[in-house]
């Protein structure tokens, strides 16, 4: 494949993992809002493999393969790296580790598991949790992958 494909298919998948609560805070009027206790922010979403190709990058290769994209596609890639760099470096560990878990998954199981993770997060929480109830779920996803998947939506997701 080449990178032109590589970056698409990133691109499909880097908005599809993106919390819905993103869409909702972009159009929900500005105000300033007390910061919610550790335990119920919403982890960083699982970046898709060109975020973190660039995230290995140095800023000089960085900044001349952003360069070569086209200006929408290269301010969205900024946009999800600027996230993860202002992430607390113990949160930036931990999204680091569950990336590197879910990239040891076989593709096949990467792709099962991240749109299992596009489909749970359209779920209440309470469909969410009958979901990883589910015993038809659980022979479906190893233990690794449900992990995974738990860790992807935080606690209020679980």
């Amino acid at each position: 494949m080449n990178l032109g494909r590589h970056l698409r298919l990133a691109g499909v998948l880097l908005i599809a993992a993106l919390p819905a609560v993103s869409a909702q805070k972009q159009n929900a009027p500005k105000r300033a809002a007390a910061p919610l206790p550790a335990q119920r922010r919403q982890p960083p979403p699982l970046p898709a493999p060109a975020v973190e190709r660039f995230r290995k990058m140095t800023p000089t290769q960085r900044e001349q393969a952003l360069s070569r994209l086209p200006a929408e596609r290269r301010a969205q890639i900024e946009q999800r790296l600027n996230r993860i760099d202002q992430l607390p470096p113990e949160q930036r560990q931990q999204l680091d580790e569950r990336y590197q878990r879910f990239q040891s998954l076989p593709q096949s199981r990467r792709l099962a598991v991240r749109q299992e993770l596009q489909n749970l997060r359209a779920l209440p929480p309470a469909e969410r949790r009958r979901r990883f109830e589910d015993p038809g779920f659980q022979q479906e996803y190893s233990p690794q992958e449900q992990q995974i998947l738990r860790e992807s939506l935080g606690p209020a997701g679980r």
